[in-house]
Order: C-alpha cells, then structure tokens, then sequence
C-alpha cells in the first residue's frame, strides 16, 4: 500500500518495485529503438534528397551545356548551310552566279517577263583569245583577268540586271525590265567598250582581249532561259565569224550556219589526214613594175559533199579545237612540197607565204620541223615567207622571240599580217626579225572614202620604211585604191582586183609571165 502526499488516496501496488523498473527500462529501450529507427529513415530519407539534389544539380548543369553545346551546333550548321548555299550558288573563282543559280533567277524573272511590257534579253559573251593567255601567260593570269572581268560587268550593269559566269570564260547577263529595244543595243555597246579597255597589270602582264557577244531578244529569239541561252550562244559564235571584238543579234535564218560549223568540228581532222584540203595561191604585185614578186597560199578545204569550203568557216573551229597545230603543219608541208614540184619544172620561185597562228609561234620545236621540211623537198629558206598576226605578239613574247629569231637566222622571211588591227606598235615590231607590213584590208576598204584612213596608211607607209620593212597592202578591189595606195609609197599589194586566189595550175601560168597589169 503507498499513500500519495498531499493526496487522500492511497494506491495499492501490487508490482514489486523492481519489475516496475524493469518494465521502464524495457518501455524507454523500445521508445529509443523507434527513435533511432526514425532518425535513420530520416537520415536515409535526407541522404536521398541530398543526393537527388546533387543529380538534379548535375541534370541542370547538363541541360545548360547541352542547350550551350545545341546553340552552337545550331549556330555551326546555320553557317555550314550558308556556305552550302553559296557553294551551291556562286562561282568561287568571281563571285558572280553559278550556271545554276542564274538559270533559276532567269526563270523566275522570265516568269515577271510574260505578264510585262518591258524589254528583256539575253547576252552570251566570252573573251577571245582567252585560252592563249592562258596557255602562254599561265592560268593564275587567266583566273585574275577573269576576276576583272567580272568586276567590269558588275560596275557595269544595273543592279536590276543578272549576272553570271556559265564556266570557262564564258558570261551571260540577263537584262531586265529594260523601256526599249534600243536600251540592249546602247548596253552591249556600252559592254563592248569597257570590256576591251586594256588589262593592266594582271599578275605582272599587260593582257589585252575583246568579248565577243551574241544577243537573243525574249521572247522572239527563245521562251525560256534554255533557248534564250541556246540562241544567244549561237550569235556569239556568229559574232566571233565576222572579226571577234563585236556582237551579233540571233538569226534564227542562220541556224544552218551554226549546224555546218559543229560539222566541221568533228570532219576537220579527216579532211587534214585524207587530203581534203587543198592549197590555191594569190600573187603580190610590185606596184614599181607590177612584177609578181611572191605568192601567198590560202588553205581550202574540198569537201566530198560539201564542195569548196573556204578557210573563213572552218579556220576558227580549227582555232577553238586545237587543230590547227595540225593543219598549221600540212600548210608549211604542202607549201615546200609545191615549191619542189615548180622547181623540178624549171620555174623560178618566188617566196611562197603562209600563215603562222599564235600556237605554232610558242613552239619551240617549230624551227627544226622547218628546217627538216626544207631539207626534204630541197629549197631554199627564202622561198617560204612566214606571216604572224599582231594578235600573235601577247605577252610573254619571249618564246616568240626566240622562235621567230631562229627562223630569220634560217634566213626564213617573216611578215606581220593584218597590221593596224591589233595591239602592238611599231615599237614592238623594231624588236622583231621582220621584212615586211601587211596593212589590214579594213584600212584598205576605206582608204577611197576617208582623208583619216588615208593619213594613217600614209603614216604607216613612212614609218615601216624608216624600220626597213617593205609594206603591203592586202584586199586591193579596185582601181582607186591602188592608185592611192601606189601614192602613199605602198611597195606591193594584193586583191580580186589582180587576182582572185589561184589552184597551182593556173598559178603556174602567172609565174611564167612574172606581170599582172591592172585591168
């Protein structure tokens, strides 16, 4: 029994007080197994939310280096793209429109076209002469002149105007939304112009070309770009026929012009090894006495279907093609081996010319193929007169130099063709082993109707005289300009007026007779 103080009950314990304590303890060990139980769930509890934290921190920062690492992914393809584009659309070389991306901005503004009053064409162009620069001066040349050149018709162009470089040295300019018909005439003229202006200082050199340029109207001359392209393409050629340096309109009459040249492409090497060709001569006359003093042989090519194709046709597709390293040889053989069948018939030979292109002048195996040439059908170096045209005489002039040096020491003759029409001077021609001028039949069309022209050829005269060269006067047509030529103090000349160019029978007689009296 225990009385509690202070307390009118009293409690009967019916526990021994050490079981009671035992109970305690056992009671207090379970309270502080469950406390220590929840105190390691919590502490698991909140080693688990340290360590997501710690793995959501690291997602976090993951995530921000991903979208770090996907902006600069994104930032590296968007200019891998731009690249893309404009690989895909401008030429690297000039930075003008490809081909491609001037075809598809063609299209669409030839779309525009259709619904517009405006005038609209096409210009096809490229550089003539463009690959003997090349050949001669080396293509880190070409490639700059081809960088100017594109500069020239970007400044200009309007900005309204397409542009684009179609491969090699070939361009094509779209002009668009011009007032009028004579707009595309004072823009090609405008072209022509500034693309001849001299090239100076490409790469060390002086380069000098001209384009030629043909011109198809939409949507007379073509539809689409491809026609238009086509047509244009076409006229250039025609362009290129007539001179080079000018341009020409597309003709759909001369269509079976164009057709005959891409024949002569693939015949002109058969022609040369199964004696299609043939050689007919035109005498030079001393106007002193009108004595024939020499012969010049024009190439002529007798087709079996064909006919008679003059050099005029198939001359340029021999330049164009390479072939005229070739047909350059068969000249200079047929030429030696005519000058042997007149010498076994007693005939006294006269100097025989025939022309040199700028390919064959940068030959260095040129002399020897003469001299071999010579020796085979046993004439003398005199009886053959070589003639190079100004056009010939581009930088570097070294090898030609060396070249035309080697032939005159062989006691060869040379002549400089076409004179006037070029871009040397008379400078540049003291330099070079030459014997005789022959002046342009351009300057000689004109010497009856312009007092400039006749001041000029005068000029020419004295000055090629004071250099001790003969001069010559080619295309003579008419009795009016050989009389004036005889006054300016022209030594010789040649044309229909005397005589038309000869097969070698007819020649033969002339020879013979030695004088050609004006009729």
């Amino acid at each position: 029994m225990r009385r509690v103080e202070r307390s009118p009950f009293i409690v009967a314990v019916s526990k021994e007080l050490s079981e009671v304590r035992a109970s305690h303890v056992r009671s207090s060990a379970r309270v502080w197994g469950s406390i220590a139980v929840l105190a390691s769930v919590l502490g698991i509890a909140t080693w688990g939310l340290v360590r997501g934290f710690q793995r959501q921190q690291l997602l976090f920062s993951a995530l921000v280096n991903a979208d770090d690492e996907n902006r600069s992914l994104i930032a590296q393809l968007t200019e891998e793209k731009a690249r893309a584009v404009a690989l895909a659309s401008f030429d690297h070389l000039t930075g003008l429109h490809n081909r491609r991306m001037f075809n598809e901005l063609a299209v669409s503004h030839l779309e525009v076209a259709r619904r517009s009053r405006k005038h609209y064409a096409l210009i096809y162009l490229d550089l003539d002469k463009f690959k003997l620069i090349n050949d001669t001066l080396g293509h880190h040349v070409g490639d700059r002149l081809l960088q100017v050149v594109a500069e020239r018709l970007a400044n200009g162009l309007r900005g309204a105007d397409i542009i684009g470089r179609m491969g090699g040295d070939e361009f094509a300019v779209l002009l668009t939304e011009l007032d009028s018909a004579e707009s595309i005439d004072a823009i090609a003229k405008k072209l022509l112009l500034q693309l001849s202006q001299p090239y100076n200082e490409i790469e060390g050199h002086n380069v000098q070309t001209s384009p030629s340029m043909g011109i198809a109207m939409f949507p007379r001359d073509g539809h689409d770009v491809v026609n238009l392209c086509r047509n244009a393409d076409s006229a250039m050629y025609m362009a290129k026929r007539r001179g080079r340096g000018c341009y020409a309109y597309y003709d759909a009459s001369l269509r079976p012009l164009e057709d005959r040249a891409l024949r002569f492409q693939g015949e002109l090497l058969k022609a040369i090894d199964t004696g299609q060709l043939v050689l007919h001569f035109q005498p030079k006359v001393r106007l002193a006495d009108y004595r024939i003093v020499g012969l010049e042989a024009l190439v002529r090519w007798t087709h079996p279907e064909l006919g008679l194709i003059h050099p005029g046709e198939f001359i340029p597709v021999a330049e164009e093609t390479g072939l005229i390293i070739p047909l350059g040889y068969w000249v200079m053989q047929a030429c030696c081996a005519q000058q042997a069948e007149w010498k076994a018939l007693g005939v006294d030979l006269m100097p025989v010319a025939f022309n040199l292109s700028p390919r064959q002048l940068r030959d260095a195996s040129l002399p020897g193929q003469v001299a071999k040439l010579l020796e085979k059908h046993g004439i003398g170096a005199k009886e053959i007169e070589i003639e190079i045209t100004e056009n010939s005489l581009v930088e570097p002039m070294e090898m030609a130099q060396h070249v035309l040096n080697e032939l005159h020491e062989m006691g060869v003759l040379i002549g400089l063709d076409d004179f006037g029409t070029g871009y040397s001077n008379l400078s540049q021609v003291r330099e070079l082993p030459i014997n005789h001028l022959k002046i342009d039949r351009s300057f000689t069309n004109e010497i009856r109707t312009s007092k400039e022209v006749g001041v000029i050829v005068t000029s020419m005269i004295t000055l090629a005289h004071s250099l001790n060269m003969k001069v010559i006067a080619e295309g003579v047509e008419l009795l009016d300009q050989l009389v004036q030529l005889k006054t300016a103090g022209c030594d010789e000349v040649q044309g229909y007026f005397l005589s038309r160019p000869l097969p070698p029978e007819d020649v033969l007689k002339l020879m013979q007779q030695r004088t050609l009296l004006p009729q």
